[in-house]
């Protein structure tokens, strides 16, 4: 290995293998006052009720930790405050969770003001209004239970669950992943999910994300 690429793969080593200290446990008293600007759009307690936001309410903790950082990073190198990887790193790292709505929410969150939301938000009990009858699985949902669980629970908490959330919100994922598939030239935030979704039509995407969301929450 050469001496130029020796600081590259060091540096890729730190950021993929040590940890994230994403178990580091988080006040769920601050998150509580640390949410009140998240209220607008995402409800009391994480409870949404603007279609298209994400219910965060009984969220995994770490998957709401990873989450905020990736577009906290994102929201930095945006704003100026934080440099951009090199290329020959940022060539080999799958790219961040980025949103530009988020970006003046996130931009200056601390590690233990992360922490705090993600634990206020994985605590609050989810009570979703569910509008209409539950519906027979479609035929193409058993791509999501592997990693999603039977019914939208998942058991690892890096993935998130999806039972009884936004059905808007689901669609535009989806379809969101679906055009990351397509695009051949742009990064993959989410390799197994665009695989998933690569061959499902409009149709089957609304249909998984309509029964999805009329799943309870817990």
């Amino acid at each position: 290995m050469s001496s130029q690429r020796v600081p590259a793969f060091l540096t890729l080593f730190f950021i993929l293998i040590l940890p994230l200290d994403i178990h580091a446990a988080g006040d769920a008293v601050r998150g509580a006052a640390l949410a009140a600007e998240c209220e607008q759009c995402h409800g009391n307690a994480g409870e949404n009720r603007i279609e298209g936001f994400p219910n965060l309410a009984n969220q995994h903790y770490k998957y709401l930790v990873k989450q905020l950082r990736e577009m906290r990073k994102s929201a930095k190198e945006r704003y100026g405050q934080a440099k951009p990887a090199r290329p020959d790193i940022e060539a080999l790292l799958r790219a961040r969770r980025s949103n530009e709505i988020m970006d003046p929410f996130v931009v200056e969150l601390s590690d233990q003001d992360i922490r705090d939301l993600a634990a206020y938000y994985a605590g609050q009990t989810c009570d979703q209004i569910i509008t209409g009858s539950p519906l027979p699985a479609p035929k193409l949902e058993n791509r999501c239970r592997v990693c999603h669980g039977e019914y939208g629970i998942a058991m690892s908490s890096s993935i998130p669950n999806i039972a009884g959330q936004d059905v808007n919100y689901l669609i535009q994922q989806m379809l969101d992943f679906k055009a990351a598939s397509e695009d051949g030239d742009k990064k993959r935030r989410a390799g197994i999910m665009e695989g998933q979704v690569r061959h499902l039509s409009e149709q089957d995407i609304r249909d998984i994300s309509l029964y999805y969301a009329r799943l309870p929450c817990r």
